[in-house]
């Protein structure tokens, strides 16, 4: 360190940061960041030692924030298959399910037009019985008068 260069103590160095004054101790400690001892037992640290630190944790925080943004889209992309596989299948079930129904329906609507065949046929076979009821009560009338 320079006597003209500017030192901060380790609690301003933390504040300006944003690093835990553990962390800056265990930088110091392991020779990554530059700091000298006062008398008094307070840490200096240079100024230009911090920033070095910063703009490498910089780095790799955006190095990091790129893999998890990677991770984060792999995950999305993972639940978007996940989730499409799940509506094909559900679709998959669903016209299944409407060609059985289409099935059934047109069976119905066979027995129905049977139905309505056998209808039309007892309706006919109704008007002819009344027409031939007409006729018999016409002709007991008719006895009955002629008695």
């Amino acid at each position: 360190m320079d006597d003209k260069e500017r030192v901060l103590t380790l609690a301003s160095a933390s504040r300006m940061t944003g690093v835990e004054q553990k962390k800056l101790q265990l930088m110091i400690d392991d020779g990554k960041l530059e700091a000298v001892k006062t008398e008094g037992g307070n840490l200096l640290i240079s100024e230009s030692s911090l920033k070095l630190i910063v703009e490498e944790s910089q780095i790799l925080e955006t190095s990091h924030n790129e893999n998890a943004l990677s991770e984060d889209v792999k995950k999305l992309l993972s639940q978007a298959a996940f989730f499409i596989e799940r509506q094909e299948s559900e679709l998959k079930t669903y016209k299944e399910r409407e060609s059985k129904q289409i099935s059934l329906l047109e069976g119905a609507e066979v027995h129905i037009n049977k139905f309505l065949d056998q209808l039309n046929e007892l309706q006919k076979q109704n008007i002819s019985l009344s027409n031939e009821n007409r006729d018999l009560l016409k002709t007991l009338m008719e006895l009955k008068i002629k008695k």
